[in-house]
């Protein structure tokens, strides 16, 4: 009997590659599973949201005004109206203009953005700050918990 097979350098070879392949799949698979964490001055950006100290203002024009006392830039605010369930998103936005610089107002400094009219007069509105951080790549937006807003009343 006169048999054929692939000789064991070839195997070995062949072996060798799948191997390496799958170490290749399953290393790409478990960086996309786990993800980067957003920093904030060394540190996740989460433990920053404990930090930040500011003031808020909502009128019935739909504009939202904010004074940052702490020492964490706030990048923009988040605005729902309080409720059991969370309540739903109002307003989302950053702060922009000249005297903002692109990290958000700091220390001292206030801002407002305007998020057109609700007819939410006397209402109680949950403000919550997002921060801005970064990955090894790219800056990154983080909306903080709704444990780390404050609750305003809608002036008229």
């Amino acid at each position: 009997m006169n048999k054929k097979g692939v000789s064991p350098a070839i195997a070995t070879v062949l072996l060798i590659a799948i191997a390496l392949v799958l170490a290749v799949i399953i290393f790409l698979w478990a960086r996309s599973y786990i993800g980067e964490s957003v920093q904030k001055s060394d540190r996740a950006i989460e433990s920053s949201c404990a930090e930040v100290v500011f003031e808020a203002e909502a009128f019935s024009d739909g504009s939202v005004a904010i004074q940052n006392n702490g020492n964490v830039p706030i990048y923009g605010i988040e605005v729902r109206e309080k409720s059991l369930t969370g309540g739903s998103i109002e307003l989302s936005d950053s702060f922009s203009g000249p005297e903002i610089e692109g990290n958000g107002i700091g220390n001292g400094e206030s801002a407002s953005i305007d998020g057109g009219t609700w007819n939410l007069a006397g209402e109680e509105l949950v403000v919550i700050p997002i921060l801005l951080g970064s990955t090894e790549t790219r800056r990154v937006t983080h909306v903080c918990d709704s444990d780390y807003g404050i609750e305003v009343s809608v002036e008229a």
